[in-house]
């Protein structure tokens, strides 16, 4: 398993890109701080703020030039040294200026991935007889973005769009399955959540891993989720179950929080009867998708590690050092870097369904 490898001879250090090209060397070095927040459940942003902009007969060029126009993409690098990796691609949302007469003025670049394109106006439609990576890749290429979506195996008659975003009518769609909406440059995934992959690296204790807290929980643990409907066309209620065992992973651990609080506390059944179900294979979907949702909850954390660009979220890390019931793997659910005169550090929040 790869272990972290953070140069720490080497000073961190940045790279820009503004609309394709590099960010001009007098503009460059009035970067005092850039931040990347990597989130699965909203659009990724960033911000880069500017300082020292100079002004001439009350005009202030950087403000008003095209090179940060709303709207042009940006690419993020951070790292350190030469050793640079990219951490977003986005567009430049909004700009923010701040003036005050002891000092010249400064300025925050504010910006998104192309998620939030996704967000902007509500529709009201149906999708008929399509599946909800058919929709995930229809609403991908309405918005100018590539689809890489993963089936999704089962084939709805009927689902409605209410006066909802796209964003939102996706994201909800994937909580029904345990799937995420993630966007990588120009591309949409439509993707299962990951977190029965493998470990991209380790952080230590008192080595890479400056702080963390975990927190394991029992609460809204439950050993089995059924879910009951009612089919139309074959005229007879469905019911679909999960249970210990339906873990698409236990990362590593022995129990999962399902077998954890049934030991504990005794067995305990979640029934969901207030969502249209119409057939037997979304029942059996569905109740999969909602137990491992809930189990992947059993421990949840922040922390905090010196820079390093490949704690991202909906990546495997491995935390140890931290005794035996806490270290192991964990899934990354958000991710923070931020680059400024302190240096580099990452903030992160991470979940697991097992000890």
């Amino acid at each position: 398993m790869p272990t972290t490898s953070t140069p720490n001879l080497l000073l961190p250090s940045f790279a820009l890109k503004i609309g394709g090209s590099p960010l001009p060397i007098e503009t460059e070095i009035q970067v005092i701080s850039i931040t990347v927040e990597d989130d699965l459940t909203l659009p990724s942003m960033f911000t880069v703020e500017l300082t020292g902009l100079e002004t001439q007969n009350s005009q202030i060029s950087l403000l008003d030039d095209a090179l940060f126009a709303l709207g042009t993409e940006v690419e993020i690098k951070l790292g350190y040294g030469s050793q640079l990796a990219t951490l977003i691609k986005g567009e430049i949302t909004g700009l923010e200026p701040e003036f005050t007469i002891n000092r010249l003025p400064s300025l925050i670049v504010r910006g998104y991935d192309r998620r939030h394109r996704l967000q902007r106006g509500r529709k009201t439609r149906t999708f008929l007889q399509k599946k909800d990576s058919d929709i995930a890749a229809q609403i991908a290429n309405e918005g100018g973005l590539t689809a890489k979506a993963e089936d999704s195996q089962v084939t709805h008659d009927y689902l409605m769009q209410a006066n909802q975003t796209d964003l939102e009518f996706l994201q909800a769609r994937a909580r029904q399955l345990q799937y995420e909406v993630v966007v990588e440059d120009k591309t949409l995934l439509f993707r299962p959540v990951g977190n029965a992959g493998s470990a991209v690296l380790t952080l230590t204790l008192e080595d890479e891993l400056l702080e963390f807290s975990p927190r394991l929980s029992s609460l809204g643990q439950v050993s089995q989720v059924s879910v009951r409907g009612w089919s139309a066309k074959d005229k007879q209620k469905v019911l679909g179950q999960a249970k210990a065992g339906d873990e698409v992973s236990t990362m590593g651990g022995q129990s999962s929080g399902a077998k954890l609080s049934e030991s504990a506390f005794g067995e305990g059944i979640g029934g969901i009867s207030d969502r249209p179900v119409a057939s037997q294979a979304e029942a059996d979907q569905f109740a999969k998708a909602q137990f491992n949702r809930g189990v992947l909850g059993l421990i949840t954390g922040e922390g905090i590690c010196r820079g390093n660009t490949q704690v991202r979220a909906g990546k495997v890390i491995e935390i140890d050092g931290i005794g035996q019931r806490f270290s192991g793997l964990y899934y990354v659910t958000a991710a923070s870097h931020r680059y400024g005169t302190r240096g580099y550090f990452t903030y992160f929040t991470v979940r697991r369904n097992a000890i």
